[in-house]
C-alpha cells in the first residue's frame, strides 16, 4: 500500500495512478530538467524504464529498457562493435547511459551541456579512448586516439574555435552504428572513407571520384590511396605546413617507390630532401585530388598542359623546358637509352680521369722525394 495509498482491498481493477515523486523528489526534480521530463516530449514514465512491481536499479537497467521507445538506435546499437564486446563479457564496453549520460537528467544532443553536444562527444568518448591502458586490454589498435584527435585540424576547430562544423567522433565512426574498420559495413572501412570525408569535404570528394586513385577504389582496388593515407585518420593536420607536405612526398613513395627514387636524384628532389618546399613536390605537377593519367587530357602532366604547369614556378618556361624528364631513370636503357649512354660516358670520363692523375701522383712521389733528398 506504500505506493497505492489510497487503493482499499480488493482493489478495483484500474488503480489509482502512482505518484512516485512522493518518494523520489530528487529524481523528479532532475527529470524535469532533462529530454525525458519535457512537456514537448513523448516523455516515459517511471514504470515504462523502472518496471512496476519488479522495480529495478538504475545499474541493473540494459538497452531493452531504452528499446520501448528509441527502438531504431538500439537496434543499431546491437550491431555495433559496442554491443558486441559486451556479449562477449567486455563490461567497460559502452552502453546508452555511457554516452547519453544517467536517464534522469539525460539531455538533448542539443544543449550544451549534454554529453552528445557536438563540443562534448569527443570529450565523451575519451572516458574510454583516452586510456592506454584500456586499448590494450581490448585490443584496439590505436590507444591515445584521443590525444591526436584534439591536436587535430579538426580537434582545434572544436575546442579553440568552437565549430559546430568541425567533424567529431560520430561523423566519421557513426553514434549508434559504430563498427570496426575491417567491415565493409563500417563509415572508416577502407572502401567507405572517401564517402565518410565527402560528407563535409563534398568539393573534394568530386574531384578525387574522378581521379586514377578514385576510379580505383570505385572498382575495388582496397590498394589504391583513400584520405586517411595521406592525411591520416586521426592526426590530420594542415596541409600548408612544410613537416606534412614533405611527409606527403613520402607517402607517395610508398606506392611509387621507383618515381620516388628518380624525384630524389632531381634539383626538386635534392632540396625537399634537405627540408626545404618552396620547389616542385609531387602534388604540384600532379595535382593533389584530381590525379590523371597523362595519357588524359584533363592532366595537368599531359602533353597539352605541361608548359602551364611548369609555369606555375618557372614562368618563362617554354615547350623546350616542358621537354625535361623529372622522373627519367638513367638506369633504363629501354625508356631512356640517350640518358643511359651519356650517364655510361660520363662515368667512365669520370673514372678515366681519377684514374689518370692518382697515376700520375704514384709516379711523380718518388722523383718528389728524390729531390727533397738531394736538398
Amino acid at each position: 500500500m506504500a505506493c497505492h495509498r489510497t487503493a482499499t482491498a480488493p482493489h478495483a481493477e484500474r488503480l489509482p495512478l502512482v505518484r512516485c515523486a512522493e518518494c523520489h523528489a530528487k529524481a523528479r526534480a532532475a527529470l524535469s530538467e532533462g529530454v525525458h521530463g519535457s512537456a514537448k516530449a513523448r516523455a516515459p514514465t517511471c514504470a515504462g524504464c523502472h518496471g512496476t512491481h519488479a522495480v529495478g536499479p538504475v545499474a541493473t537497467l540494459g538497452i531493452e529498457s531504452c528499446a520501448t521507445c528509441h527502438a531504431r538506435q538500439v537496434t543499431l546499437y546491437r550491431e555495433s562493435i559496442h554491443a558486441r564486446s559486451r556479449q562477449r563479457g567486455d563490461s567497460q564496453a559502452a552502453t546508452c547511459r555511457s554516452c547519453h549520460g544517467e536517464a534522469h537528467v539525460l539531455l538533448a544532443k542539443t544543449d550544451a551541456r549534454a554529453p552528445t553536444y557536438h563540443l562534448n562527444l569527443p570529450r565523451t568518448c575519451a572516458q574510454c579512448h583516452a586510456d592506454p591502458e584500456l586499448a590494450k586490454r581490448y585490443n584496439i589498435p590505436v590507444g591515445n586516439v584521443y590525444q591526436l584527435y584534439m591536436d587535430s585540424i579538426h580537434g582545434r576547430a572544436l575546442t579553440r574555435s568552437g565549430l559546430l562544423v568541425a567533424a567529431n567522433c560520430s561523423d566519421c565512426h557513426g553514434a549508434h552504428d559504430i563498427r570496426p574498420p575491417t567491415e565493409a559495413a563500417s563509415r572508416v572501412f577502407r572502401a567507405n572513407v572517401p564517402k565518410t570525408c565527402g560528407a563535409c569535404h563534398a568539393g573534394i570528394l568530386a574531384a578525387y571520384a574522378e581521379s586514377v586513385h578514385g576510379t580505383h577504389v570505385a572498382k575495388g582496388n582496397l590498394k589504391a590511396p583513400v584520405c586517411t593515407d595521406c592525411h591520416s585518420a586521426h592526426q590530420i593536420r594542415r596541409v600548408e605546413g612544410a613537416p606534412w607536405q614533405l611527409e606527403a612526398i613520402r607517402e607517395c613513395g610508398t606506392c611509387h617507390e621507383e618515381s620516388l627514387k628518380t624525384y630524389r636524384d632531381t634539383f626538386h628532389g635534392k632540396v625537399t630532401a634537405l627540408g626545404y618546399t618552396r620547389v616542385a613536390k609531387c602534388s604540384d605537377c600532379h595535382g593533389a585530388h584530381t590525379i590523371l593519367p597523362p595519357s588524359d587530357p584533363r592532366s595537368s602532366v599531359s602533353p597539352g598542359k605541361l608548359v602551364a604547369t611548369c609555369r606555375q614556378c618557372h614562368l618563362q618556361a617554354t615547350a623546350a623546358f616542358a621537354e625535361f624528364h623529372p622522373h627519367a631513370d638513367h638506369r633504363n636503357k629501354a625508356r631512356f637509352p640517350r640518358l643511359y649512354y651519356t650517364y655510361l660516358f660520363m662515368s667512365g670520363l669520370l673514372v678515366a680521369v681519377l684514374a689518370s692523375f692518382g697515376l700520375h701522383a704514384v709516379l711523380w712521389l718518388p722523383r718528389s722525394l728524390v729531390e727533397r733528398l738531394r736538398r
